[in-house]
């Protein structure tokens, strides 16, 4: 063996010392810690937080004055578990202590992790809960319907988060006659409640909304803790306009959610339930809905005005006959007969010129009500698609196409008829006017 590969001895004055190897001593070290401490329980800031594709999470919990390394197994941990790990927040770590022998470091391996201080706020979650709940605040029959044609709709957020970006960006895309109205407000840290519960305030007194949007994107429990707290609870519940809450993600459940009108999954779905709400308004007119029905109203309408023409002129026919029988009796009288002649002639005149003007005006009333009935059924798209029309959509249906010039060969597209939905792929445009045979690029 050569000098290089051999352990050789430091001579100490005075006696004999054992000579380790770093693998020896390494153990011995590791056993030492692990024999001394066992399992521990230590609280620090996460910091240098590090997912590796295996699975494991690798960070440091530090203090004013020291770190440590902690490594938590895939084995021991979920996703909820992971996605509570975050840069900056309090644990309490629970694992054994241990040596990572290729590095020489002590490390925790730890068994289970829980956030500083999150069973204390899940207890105040649910005492305050069932308060609330006792007082009604979360009963369903408190809660509002949307309204059907929103136009104006204010969001309750911070003007710096995603969520508002988000929020504004689908209502642009999907229903860009909206005005939004922002009521800027912290939405987590000391006093972000308080700040909340104002802007709502704010929106009610301005007054100029259909519906109001409040929440805020994902975070942590103590992120999302100031959509938990009674001031903002109550706040929406006092809200004159309904409300929609739209808090973190679909997993976070926050008492903000329990008290809106309505609760959305995240922010994004808030914009997409507001859109949607503003076109089925629009399918779903009154001038679109059941044209037969409005047709048979009007017609009951003309029969009604025609009885009542009719008792009319019944009643003045009748008077104006008790009058010439006066008058006849008073020319029978004194005999002028000439003068009694004319004056019949005058009355039967005026009698056949009412009983005219009566049936033209029935005519004109009848005539205007059939047009108005055409008018209806031509606004029934289905009625043009029984015909044999077809609409065409951009793919999957998200755009009505309604010239050929956004059309290009290869786009896909969506064929409506009258009874079904078909996907279709264009081969070839040929322009209005321009002969067959030449495509347009």
């Amino acid at each position: 063996m050569s000098q290089r590969g051999r352990v050789l001895p430091l001579t100490v004055p005075g006696g004999q010392s054992r000579v380790y190897t770093v693998s020896q001593l390494t153990n011995d070290i590791k056993n030492a810690l692990e024999d001394r401490f066992g399992v521990v329980i230590v609280q620090g800031e996460v910091t240098s937080l590090r997912h590796a594709s295996s699975g494991h999470s690798y960070f440091c919990l530090k203090d004013a004055q020291s770190q440590i390394s902690v490594v938590l197994y895939a084995d021991r941990t979920t996703t909820a578990i992971r996605n509570t790990i975050q840069e900056g927040i309090a644990l309490q770590v629970e694992g054994d202590i241990t040596v990572f022998a290729k590095r020489g470091e002590y490390q925790i391996r730890a068994l289970r992790i829980e956030p500083v201080g999150y069973g204390a706020l899940q207890a105040q979650f649910e005492a305050l809960k069932r308060k609330l709940e006792a007082e009604g605040l979360f009963a369903p029959e408190r809660k509002r319907d949307l309204p059907r044609y929103p136009t104006r709709i204010g969001i309750v957020t911070s003007e710096d988060g995603a969520a508002l970006r988000d929020m504004v960006r689908i209502l642009r895309t999907r229903a860009p006659y909206v005005s939004i109205t922002l009521g800027d407000a912290r939405v987590q840290g000391e006093g972000a409640a308080q700040d909340i519960a104002q802007a709502l305030a704010r929106m009610n007194a301005f007054g100029e909304v259909d519906v109001i949007v409040v929440g805020r994107g994902g975070g942590s429990p103590q992120d999302l803790w100031a959509f938990n707290e009674e001031a903002v609870v109550r706040a929406i519940v006092r809200s004159r306009i309904p409300v929609v809450s739209a808090v973190g993600h679909e997993v976070d459940v926050t008492l903000a959610d329990l008290a809106a009108d309505v609760r959305a999954a995240t922010p994004t779905h808030a914009a997409q339930i507001e859109a949607a709400s503003r076109l089925r308004g629009f399918e779903t007119h009154h001038a679109l809905r059941r044209p037969q029905r409005r047709i048979e109203d009007g017609r009951q309408e003309l029969d009604r005005i025609e009885d009542r023409l009719s008792r009319a002129l019944g009643g003045w026919v009748g008077t104006r006959r008790q009058k010439t029988e006066l008058l006849t009796a008073g020319l029978l009288a004194h005999a002028p007969s000439r003068s009694f002649e004319r004056a019949r002639d005058r009355i039967e005149a005026a009698r056949r010129r009412a009983a005219q003007s009566l049936l033209s005006l029935i005519a004109r009333r009848r005539e205007r009500i059939e047009t108005e009935e055409r008018l209806l059924d031509s606004f029934d798209h289905h009625r043009v698609l029984e015909r044999g029309y077809a609409l065409v959509w951009s793919e999957e249906g998200a755009r009505l196409l309604k010239r050929g010039t956004g059309v290009r060969p290869g786009d896909s597209i969506e064929v409506q008829f009258f009874d079904a939905r078909a996907g279709a792929k264009v081969t070839k445009l040929v322009p209005e006017g321009q002969e067959p045979g030449k495509e347009t690029s």
